[in-house]
């Protein structure tokens, strides 16, 4: 008997939802392999994860035949290119629909770094944050109202993210968007995106991909809530 699919993960990583969520799109059978970050030692330490992925990092693909993908966009394409049907992005005779649905895969990554510094608040407080680093929150807050100004036209135009078809794009953005919720955005005045987000979590694969323990309507912590708090006068937050 050969070897079974394994996905290695994080619970509630955004790079980790991304691959869940395209695997389960597929159809395809797999092993969820959870690696506990939050306690020392850390899973993703391990002298055995470390053989797999030597950056210490989840996502991490592995297939019945021994081959092993690390990094979530990459992952996406792979398993699109390898498990052609369902499909997950257009054909190359629409070539602007496939271009388009790639770029924004790749954009949202580009969205989540935006919000990163916003991180620095799960578990510091205040007093404990450098000039640089509240300036760094403050920045982020205006930077991701830019973002989903961005997102939101795009929402506005289809169905889903790139186009009326859930793509690549959507496995890619929607665990970013997702997140950014759990952390405390509000999509009150995102209509289009607040839709998207609710078509996209009804989905079977997005069901079953969501973060285990996660709520929808629960924000743990509210970090956008902690970064208006300490934003100078006049910096709007979400």
């Amino acid at each position: 008997m050969s070897a079974r699919r394994a996905v290695y993960f994080v619970n509630g990583s955004i790079s980790s939802w991304r691959v869940l969520l395209a695997v389960r799109e597929k159809g395809l059978d797999f092993e969820p392999r959870r690696l506990r970050v939050m306690r020392e030692p850390r899973e993703t330490r391990a002298a055995e994860f470390l053989a797999l992925n030597p950056r210490g990092q989840a996502p991490v693909l592995v297939e019945p035949d021994g081959t092993v993908m690390n990094e979530s966009l990459a992952i996406l394409t792979y398993l699109e290119m390898r498990y052609p049907d369902p499909p997950l992005l257009p054909p190359p005779a629409e070539p602007g629909a496939l271009a388009r649905a790639l770029a924004l895969a790749q954009e949202s990554e580009a969205t989540a770094c935006v919000y990163d510094p916003l991180e620095s608040l799960f578990e510091a407080g205040p007093d404990a944050l450098s000039p640089d680093r509240r300036a760094a929150i403050a920045g982020a807050l205006s930077g991701v109202e830019r973002e989903l100004a961005l997102w939101e036209a795009r929402a506005q135009r289809t169905r889903f993210i790139a186009s009326d078809a859930f793509t690549l794009a959507d496995c890619a953005f929607y665990p970013v968007l997702a997140y950014m919720q759990r952390r405390g955005l509000s999509l009150s005045g995102h209509p289009a995106l607040d839709a998207y987000e609710r078509r996209v979590r009804g989905r079977p694969a997005a069901v079953a991909s969501y973060p285990e323990g996660w709520s929808h309507d629960l924000a743990r912590p509210d970090l956008f809530a902690k970064a208006r708090a300490l934003a100078a006068p006049g910096i709007s937050g979400s």
